[in-house]
C-alpha cells in the first residue's frame, strides 16, 4: 500500500485519494481483470528508452531500398539519350520518402471547467469502460460531475491513407492544436488535463505543468497506464491534489 499512496496524506486525505482513483484498500494489488495487456502501453512505456520528443511517437517504418548482404551489385545501365533529357529525367523522378508518420489516439473532452486529453492506449479507438470509470472518479474528486461531458472527440492519427499527404509530427501538432483552439473558444476551460504522452511529445513539454494556450496544464499518466500500473496513481493524484475541491 505503502507504494501506491501518496507520502504525507492525513487518514481523511488518504481515503478521498482512494474513493478517487478507485482504489480498494484490502484487495491485493494486481492487474486489473477490465485493462488491456501492458504490451499496449507503448506511448508512456517508451518514454524513457527513445530519443528526442520529436521522433517518438510510434513513426512508422520508412520503407526504403537496401541491399541485401553478399547480393551480387548489379552492374550500372549507361544513360540514354542526350545529358540534357538525362537532367529532365532526374528533375521529374519521384523524391524520396518524407518524415515518419507518427500513429497515436488521442481522447479529447471537456468536462466542466476541465479540457482533457488522453492517450489511448495502442490498439484501442474509444476509451474503454474501466478507463470511463476512472476519469469519472477523477472529475468527481475535483468537484465536477460526471454528468458535465461538454464535449468528446478521439483523433486518430495519421488521418489519410495516402502516402502522398504530409502526415508529419508537425502537421499532427498543427491538427491537434487546431482542435483543442476550437474547444477553447466554444467552452472556454480553465484548465488543461494532460494524460498520456502524446501532448507532451508534440509540444515538447519537459515538465509536468505548465501553460497552454492561455491555458494552466498538468502532466499526468495516461488513464490506461494507471490501470495497468496502480502506482501510476499516486503520481497523478500528486499532482492533481492542488486542484481538488476542499470539502
Amino acid at each position: 500500500m505503502s507504494q501506491q499512496t501518496p507520502a504525507g496524506l492525513s487518514e481523511s486525505d488518504r481515503r478521498h485519494y482512494l474513493s478517487a482513483m478507485g482504489i480498494q484498500s484490502w484487495y491485493p494489488r494486481v492487474r486489473l481483470p477490465c485493462a488491456p495487456e501492458p504490451i499496449l502501453f507503448d506511448l508512456d512505456d517508451t518514454e524513457a528508452r527513445v530519443g528526442p520528443a520529436t521522433e517518438t511517437l510510434s513513426p512508422a517504418p520508412e520503407p526504403e531500398a537496401r541491399e541485401r548482404p553478399g547480393a551480387p551489385t548489379p552492374e550500372p545501365t549507361p544513360p540514354t539519350g542526350t545529358p540534357v533529357e538525362a537532367t529532365r529525367s532526374a528533375a521529374t523522378a519521384p523524391r524520396g520518402q518524407g518524415a515518419p508518420v507518427p500513429r497515436f489516439v488521442l481522447s479529447l473532452s471537456v468536462v466542466g471547467d476541465f479540457l482533457i486529453t488522453d492517450s489511448l492506449a495502442k490498439g484501442m479507438e474509444q476509451p474503454s469502460q474501466s478507463g470511463q470509470q476512472l476519469l469519472v472518479n477523477i472529475v468527481s474528486a475535483l468537484g465536477v460531475s460526471a454528468s458535465d461531458v461538454r464535449t468528446h472527440h478521439v483523433i486518430h492519427w495519421p488521418l489519410f491513407t495516402n502516402p502522398r499527404v504530409d502526415q508529419g509530427i508537425e502537421q499532427a501538432r498543427i491538427y491537434v492544436d487546431e482542435k483543442l483552439d476550437q474547444f477553447i473558444r466554444q467552452f472556454e476551460p480553465k484548465t488543461l488535463l494532460s494524460f498520456g504522452a502524446v501532448m507532451p511529445r508534440l509540444q515538447n513539454w519537459e515538465q509536468p505543468q505548465g501553460e497552454y494556450n492561455g491555458l494552466p496544464w498538468v502532466g499526468l499518466p495516461s488513464i490506461y497506464r494507471m490501470l495497468s500500473d496502480p502506482k501510476q496513481k499516486a503520481v497523478a493524484w500528486n499532482r492533481l491534489r492542488p486542484l481538488a475541491q476542499p470539502r
